[in-house]
């Protein structure tokens, strides 16, 4: 098979395939795995640079691919694939989604006018440099006052940052309202709830 090796210059990037790569970054990382290097050694004998670039957002990732991510990582592949539902298989990670959740309110804060900001600093108590180290590291622990308080300063329900929502991944927002349903219903089953999912949709779209 032909060893792939982009180059920056002569391939760009997918803005979709670049948030599901962040997404595979952070699914890696999340389950102990530093480098993607060492992730390679649990996948199948895949060509050297095929992670990297799903990582980096060049090349779309196949969904049989997904599967074996999301199993090795312990990662919903829903949620790798579309940003929706449990980060966890099994259970929702309380702080990637309270991460999640802070990225889209500052990224909210940023597109309004500078001085919303500054609000939104001084309402949480931070400055510009430690809430920068929130957003650019989703382990950094988001304690219980820090999430109430960040709910507050943005007109949020209590509890707002624990719950996963469509809004806060650009990519859903953009899909059709029926696919978004379907999404929804496929990310709150259990794996057999699932199964039986795909498999209707598979029978109906070999009769189609």
């Amino acid at each position: 098979m032909t060893k792939l090796n982009p180059s920056s210059k002569s391939r760009s990037k997918d803005p979709v395939a670049v948030k599901i790569g962040k997404r595979i970054a952070q699914a890696r990382r999340m389950a102990g795995f530093k480098t993607a290097k060492a992730f390679r050694d649990k996948l199948p004998k895949w060509p050297e640079n095929r992670l990297s670039w799903y990582e980096a957002g060049y090349s779309m990732p196949h969904p049989g691919h997904l599967e074996i991510i999301a199993r090795i990582t312990g990662t919903s592949a829903c949620w790798i694939m579309f940003g929706l539902g449990p980060i966890r298989s099994g259970e929702r990670d309380l702080q990637a989604v309270r991460h999640q959740n802070l990225v889209y309110l500052f990224r909210e804060a940023e597109a309004g006018k500078a001085e919303t900001v500054s609000r939104f600093l001084l309402s949480i108590k931070l400055e510009a440099k430690q809430l920068a180290s929130y957003i650019d590291n989703p382990f950094k622990h988001i304690g219980e006052r820090l999430a109430r308080s960040i709910e507050k300063a943005c007109g949020r329900p209590r509890k707002w940052l624990d719950e996963q929502h469509i809004e806060s991944d650009g990519l859903c927002v953009s899909f059709p309202d029926d696919l978004r349903e379907l999404m929804t219903l496929y990310s709150e089953m259990d794996a057999k709830g699932r199964q039986i999912l795909i498999e209707l949709a598979q029978t109906i779209f070999k009769h189609s």
